[in-house]
């Protein structure tokens, strides 16, 4: 992703320099205009503005403070980091930064390689508002949309609640494939309604069943006729010798909505 994105600031007429430990993805960068360092303290010492894609929240902090790092140099003024950190590591790092008078964007994104390559990221932005303004035409050159969320950790808090309800779904989807695939073998059509249905499906959660939920912290009311179709699904697999683990999991939590407070006080 972070080539992808360095050749999107390449192309819009950014100069840019990049360090990647995978030497074929700097190759690729220097043939589309991008220039390689040797080192990330090559990149601390000769920019002024950095914005790093990392796999985890460690390499994160160790590529800022570690012994080889970014704090080794007072030429950085701005760090953007578009990997997805946990709320204690984008807080922590922006306070730290803040001592050294270094800004710091922790913006993590919602889109994949394809995106990147294409400038078709969705940008969620924390930090100081400001600062997300003296480098919104960065993000524009990387991205389709920006959304600035705020003071940390919220927009961290917004993509890995992003990736919880989607990578949920996957792991219901596929116990769903097992279960429709029991009795048909030719499903086409029958997929074709699930994911057609699905945008609707799972909005229709945020916007009408849990919206007084979201709004309000009051307690959502499940309904008779959820139970008893959760409850058929679940005899029904169990019938076929098939794992009902995920289901029942889905029955057990939709019953036990109306007994949890969901107001942030509590």
């Amino acid at each position: 992703m972070g080539l992808g994105m360095s050749l999107n600031l390449s192309k819009k007429g950014f100069k840019v320099l990049a360090y990647d430990i995978d030497q074929s993805h700097l190759e690729l960068g220097v043939k589309n205009g991008v220039q390689p360092a040797k080192s990330i303290s090559q990149i601390a010492q000769n920019t002024e503005t950095v914005i790093l894609c990392l796999p985890h929240p460690d390499i994160s902090e160790n590529v800022i403070f570690g012994r080889e790092s970014l704090n080794s140099s007072d030429n950085i003024g701005t760090i953007i980091d578009t990997s997805t950190l946990t709320p204690e590591y984008s807080q922590a790092i922006f306070d730290k930064l803040k001592k050294k008078d270094v800004n710091f964007l922790c913006s993590p994104m919602i889109g994949g390689k394809e995106a990147a390559v294409h400038g078709q990221i969705h940008f969620l932005i924390e930090g100081e508002r400001r600062i997300f303004e003296e480098n919104r035409d960065l993000f524009e050159a990387m991205g389709a949309r920006t959304d600035f969320m705020g003071a940390p950790p919220r927009a961290t808090i917004t993509k890995l609640a992003y990736n919880l309800c989607r990578f949920g779904n996957v792991a219901l989807a596929s116990e769903v494939t097992r279960f429709v695939r029991e009795f048909e073998n030719d499903t086409n059509d029958i997929f074709k309604i699930l994911a057609e249905g699905s945008i609707d499906n799972f909005g229709q959660v945020w916007n009408e069943d849990i919206k007084e939920m979201i709004l309000t912290g009051k307690n959502y009311e499940p309904s008779n006729i959820p139970e008893k179709d959760l409850s058929l699904i679940i005899e029904i697999a169990d019938k076929m010798n098939l794992s009902t683990k995920l289901f029942d999991e889905v029955r057990v939590v939709y019953k036990s909505l109306h007994k949890k407070n969901f107001s942030k006080e509590v």
